[in-house]
Formats: C-alpha cells, sequence, structure tokens
C-alpha cells in the first residue's frame, strides 16, 4: 500500500476526532466578526481628516500634473517632451506651494532653485513641440 493511501484515511480520522467538519460540501461556518481587531480599518465610514492648506495645495498640484501626463501620443519623442513638460510645470507649481508654506530655509531656497532650472528646460521642451507643429 502507497503512503499517500494509508496516510489519508488517517488524516480524515484525526479531523474527525478533532470535531473538524471532513465534509467538502459543507459551507463555511459563519464569522463572528465582533471578536475582531478591527482597530486599523475606519469601519464607520467617517471622513477622513481635512487636509491642511499646504496639503491641498500640493494635492492640486499633484492631480494637475498627472492628468497632464496621462495622455501619452504613439510617438515616443512627443511623448517624452510633453509628459516632462507637464511634470515640470508640476515641480514648479510644486516649489511655488513650498514657496508658500515651508520654513525651512534650506527647502525654499531648493524650491527658487527648481523653479528657475525647471522654468529653462519648459522653455526648451515648449520650443521643440511648437518647431514640430505640436502643442
Amino acid at each position: 500500500m502507497k503512503p499517500i493511501a494509508i496516510l489519508a484515511p488517517t488524516a480524515l480520522v484525526l479531523l474527525a476526532a478533532c470535531g473538524a467538519d471532513t465534509d467538502t460540501a459543507a459551507k463555511p461556518a459563519a464569522v463572528d466578526h465582533s471578536t475582531m481587531d478591527h482597530s486599523g480599518h475606519d469601519m464607520t465610514g467617517a471622513a477622513k481628516p481635512e487636509l491642511t492648506e499646504a496639503q491641498a495645495a500640493y494635492k492640486a498640484v499633484n492631480d494637475k500634473m498627472h492628468a497632464g501626463m496621462a495622455d501619452i501620443p504613439a510617438d515616443a519623442d512627443v511623448a517624452f517632451m510633453q509628459g516632462m513638460l507637464a511634470h515640470h510645470q508640476g515641480a514648479v507649481e510644486m516649489s511655488e506651494v513650498a514657496l508658500k508654506y515651508a520654513k525651512d530655509e534650506q527647502a525654499r531656497d531648493l524650491a527658487a532653485r527648481v523653479i528657475a532650472a525647471q522654468k529653462a528646460e519648459i522653455a526648451e521642451m515648449q520650443a521643440w513641440l511648437k518647431a514640430r507643429g505640436v502643442q
């Protein structure tokens, strides 16, 4: 007799002895959710806390940037330029939010430098697209 042929009936006997349901067609038992820890889940449907002004501004910039990057043309060169254009414009707008709300001088300095660098690259990308009759 093969080992599996011996083990299968033995497993069924052990399961039955432990009170396990050996009927594979049986429906699953009802689960008592009241005993479960739901502390990590919002089960009430309560609204999330309001965003701060800075968070709302960053979110608006992020949403606008990603919307601008969503339309991807078939031409790989145009797709790159248009996607990067939206990305760089988002970086400028995000940096402007930082200048309005950030308090750390190093963060503010970087935001100002990002604006200058990205605006130069934005002009280059816009000129590239314009030269090819794309906007």
